[in-house]
C-alpha cells in the first residue's frame, strides 16, 4: 500500500513538472528568444518586446543621464566645474540588458515557471547598478583640482639698477587629497539622492614658502661671478645678433632657489619664429647652416663662464662640434635640439640671481648671491691645447655641375683641449683641477669639380663659402 502511494505521488509530480514544462514551453514559442518578455521593466522604463540592440542604448541613455551629473568642487575662493563621469563614477552591472532578456526562459522549469508567473502578476523591474571607482576617483580628483590650487610664493629678487627689490612671499593652499576624496565617495555612496547635481567642498591645507625676505637679505649686490663675450657686428650677423639678444632676455632675472636646477633649454625652448627665434648660421653635423636660434651657444657660454667664476655647480655642459671663437677652447658650452642642454644647481645657502645685459656689441653675464668664500680666495680657469688636427684638402666631383665649375667649402681645424680650475688662496695656487677635456671636429677643406657636360654653368667659379658662424 506505502509503496503504491509513493509511486502515485511521484507519477503526480512528474505529470505537474510535464505540465508545467509544456506551458513555460508553449509560451516560449510564442516569445521570440532574442525579444523581452512582456511585463520587463529597467529603471522603470517598460522595455517589453525589445531586441538587445534597443534595450542596451536606452540603458545607456540612462547611466549617461546619471554619469553626467555636474558636480562642483569649491576649492578655496575657486570652483572646479566637472561630472560623475569624469570622476570615476560608472555603470556596473553591464550584463543587464542579458539578464532582461533571460528572464523567464532559463533555468529550471520551476524557476522558469515562477518567473513567468512574476511577469503576469506585477512583472519584474531591473534596476541598473552603479558604482564610484575610488581607484580612478583618487587620480582623477587630483587632476581636476590641482589648477584651482593657490602656489606658494617664494620671496624673489628684482635687479633695480642700484641694488636689489626684494619681492615678499606669500603663503598658498593644496587641497588635501586624502580627507576630500574620502569625503566625496562617503557623500556619492551614503548622502547623494542618485540624481541631483554635486557641490561639494574639498579640504584644504596652507602651504608656507620655502624662501623668505630673510633669505633673499643674503644676497649681495657685488657679483659672485661674471663673464663678458664680444659680438661680431655687421649685416651679415644681424639675425645671429637679434637671436643673442632674444637669449639674454629669456635668461635674464631669474632666481634660483638653493638645490634648485636651471636648465637653459627649458628657458629658452621651443626654437620657433613664434618664440621669437630668428634663423642665422649654426653647426649641424659638419656644416653651418641657418636654423632658428642660431647664435645662442654664445649666450650659454658666456653663462657658463659666469657660473665657473662664482664656483656654482654645473650639473650638464656639452662643448661644441667644432671650436668656436668667443670664449676659449673647452671654455664653451653647446646647446642642441633637447639632447645638447646647459644646467646648474644652486648648491649655495641662499637664492642666487642671473643677471643677464646685452648692449650691441658684447653680453654680460653675472651672478648674485650670498658669497660666503673668503676675500683671499680666488679662482681662474686655464685652456690647455693638447693637441691641434690640420684641415685636410679633398676634392670630390660633381657631375650635375658644369665642366669648369668650382666651389670651395673651406675646412675647420680639429682640436683637443683640456679645462684646468686653478684655485689661489692669499694669492698662492693651492689646487689645480681638470674640469674636462672637449674633443673638436677636424673638417676638411673641400674643392668642388663640375664634371658635368652640356650643362649651363649658372654659378660662378672659384666660390667659397665662409663657416665662421655658429650657434
Amino acid at each position: 500500500m506505502k509503496v503504491l502511494k509513493r509511486m502515485t505521488f511521484l507519477i503526480l509530480c512528474l505529470t505537474l513538472m510535464f505540465c508545467i514544462s509544456a506551458f513555460v514551453m508553449g509560451a516560449e514559442k510564442k516569445d521570440d528568444k532574442g525579444t523581452i518578455k512582456r511585463g520587463v521593466r529597467i529603471n522603470g522604463e517598460n522595455v517589453s518586446g525589445m531586441k538587445k540592440k534597443e534595450a542596451t542604448q536606452k540603458v545607456r541613455d540612462a547611466v549617461n543621464k546619471k554619469t553626467n551629473i555636474k558636480v562642483k568642487i569649491k576649492v578655496g575662493d575657486y570652483t572646479c566645474e566637472t561630472r560623475l563621469v569624469d570622476l570615476g563614477y560608472e555603470w556596473s552591472n553591464v550584463d543587464i540588458v542579458d539578464d532582461a532578456i533571460e528572464y523567464g526562459k532559463v533555468g529550471s522549469p520551476v524557476t522558469r515557471y515562477v518567473n513567468n508567473a512574476q511577469l503576469r502578476n506585477g512583472g519584474k523591474d531591473f534596476k541598473i547598478k552603479m558604482k564610484l571607482n575610488e581607484k580612478k576617483m583618487k587620480k582623477k580628483f587630483k587632476k581636476a583640482v590641482e589648477p584651482y590650487e593657490l602656489p606658494v610664493l617664494n620671496a624673489e629678487l628684482k635687479a633695480t639698477g642700484h641694488g636689489f627689490k626684494i619681492l615678499k612671499e606669500d603663503n598658498g593652499y593644496e587641497v588635501d587629497q586624502k580627507k576630500s576624496t574620502a569625503n566625496f565617495a562617503k557623500y556619492v555612496n551614503k548622502k547623494w539622492d542618485g540624481k541631483s547635481d554635486i557641490n561639494f567642498t574639498a579640504t584644504t591645507k596652507v602651504t608656507k614658502p620655502k624662501y623668505t625676505v630673510k633669505d633673499c637679505m643674503k644676497v649681495s649686490n657685488k657679483p659672485m661671478g661674471t663673464f663678458t663675450t664680444s659680438v661680431s657686428g655687421g649685416a651679415q650677423n644681424e639675425t645671429r645678433n637679434k637671436n643673442i639678444k632674444v637669449g639674454v632676455k629669456k635668461l635674464d632675472g631669474h632666481t634660483v632657489y638653493p638645490g634648485e636646477q636651471f636648465s637653459c633649454n627649458e628657458h629658452l625652448a621651443p626654437w620657433t619664429e613664434a618664440n621669437g627665434w630668428y634663423n642665422a648660421g649654426t653647426y649641424v653635423g659638419n656644416k653651418v647652416e641657418d636654423s632658428l636660434g642660431g647664435g645662442i651657444c654664445q649666450v650659454s657660454s658666456t653663462l657658463y663662464n659666469a657660473l665657473l667664476r662664482a664656483e656654482i655647480k654645473v650639473v650638464k655642459r656639452f662643448p661644441h662640434s667644432m671650436s668656436v671663437s668667443y670664449v676659449d677652447f673647452a671654455a664653451d658650452a653647446a646647446l642642441a635640439g633637447d639632447y645638447k642642454d646647459l644646467v646648474f644647481e644652486n648648491n649655495t645657502d641662499a637664492p642666487i640671481y642671473i643677471q643677464g645685459h646685452y648692449d650691441g656689441g658684447s653680453i654680460t653675464f653675472n651672478i648674485y648671491g650670498h658669497d660666503t668664500r673668503k676675500k683671499w680666495h680666488e679662482v681662474k680657469y686655464e685652456s690647455e691645447l693638447i693637441k691641434t688636427i690640420p684641415v685636410k684638402k679633398i676634392t670630390v666631383k660633381d657631375p650635375t655641375k658644369p665642366e669648369g665649375f668650382v666651389e670651395v667649402e673651406e675646412g675647420h681645424v680639429g682640436r683637443v683641449a683640456k679645462l684646468w680650475k686653478i684655485t689661489y688662496e692669499h694669492g698662492k695656487q693651492v689646487s689645480k683641477e681638470l674640469l674636462h677635456e672637449s674633443k673638436y671636429k677636424m673638417v676638411p677643406t673641400k674643392t668642388i669639380k663640375g664634371t658635368g657636360k652640356n650643362i649651363k654653368e649658372t654659378e660662378s667659379s672659384d666660390k667659397k663659402k665662409e663657416t665662421t658662424a655658429g650657434r
